[in-house]
């Protein structure tokens, strides 16, 4: 992307601020790379992933049955003895 299209993009489309973990930016830094901007780099994940099916994982994590506590950490290998 040139200069003047980065330029051209903030008119049209104005920066906002996303507040991360510094373990997300860690992670997302691995990423940028080839003077990509962390929006390039967002941008290729979502194009990676249609939204249809980001949404139907979502969906599907909200509706998995809830484990108990200590069915948990059982599985986990945290069972007290």
């Amino acid at each position: 992307m040139s200069n003047w299209n980065n330029v051209e993009r903030m008119i049209s489309d104005p920066p906002t601020t996303l507040t991360v973990p510094n373990s997300v930016l860690n992670r997302l830094k691995l990423y940028k790379s080839g003077g990509k901007t962390y929006a390039e780099v967002l941008e290729e994940f979502m194009d990676a992933i249609p939204p249809e099916r980001f949404l139907a994982w979502v969906r599907d994590e909200l509706n998995r049955p809830a484990v108990p506590y200590l069915e948990a950490r059982s599985r986990l290998g945290l069972r007290r003895d």
